[in-house]
Parts: C-alpha cells; sequence; structure tokens
C-alpha cells in the first residue's frame, strides 16, 4: 500500500524541520520514496509505502516526533484496479 503522510511545521522551525525530515532518519527509511516540501495548508509530505497500515503509522510518527512539526495527517493511495477490479 502506498500513503501519504502530510506534516505542518511551526513557521519559525520550517527550514529546520523539513532539512531535519529531509536528510534524517525519516528519508532513510527503506519504505520512504520520497519527501518534498509543498505550498499550501501543508508543508511536507512524505511519500511512502508498506504492507499494513500499523507500518505506515509507525513512519508517520517518527515524522510526528521532528521538533517543529506540529501535526500529521496520513491518507491512503489504492491502486484504482485494486478497489474496482
Amino acid at each position: 500500500m502506498l500513503f501519504l503522510t502530510f506534516a505542518k511545521v511551526e513557521a519559525a522551525r520550517e527550514r529546520e524541520a523539513y532539512l531535519a525530515v529531509a536528510r534524517g532518519d525519516v528519508a532513510k527509511l527503506p519504505n520512504v520514496k520520497g519527501v518534498y516540501l509543498i505550498f499550501g495548508e501543508q508543508d511536507i509530505v512524505v511519500i511512502h509505502e508498506a504492507p499494513s497500515l500499523r507500518e505506515a503509522v509507525q513512519t508517520a510518527v517518527k515524522l510526528r516526533n521532528i521538533p517543529g512539526i506540529i501535526d500529521t495527517q496520513t491518507q491512503i493511495c489504492m491502486d484504482i484496479e485494486e478497489v474496482f477490479g
């Protein structure tokens, strides 16, 4: 399964938090496919894969524990063929 975890960053710590995500433990996880700075309500998106929701939550928790990250939201992405066959 593919997951998108969005993170909101404290305004005063944007650079610090982004670099911590992009260069730190989260980006180095084998299931993480990309880390991107985004613009809008959220500030960062981490694209990751996991065989279960439990493993996806572990990645989101690591992201949430980075100083400056004030909120996260994870969404599950499913292949249309998987859903509708």
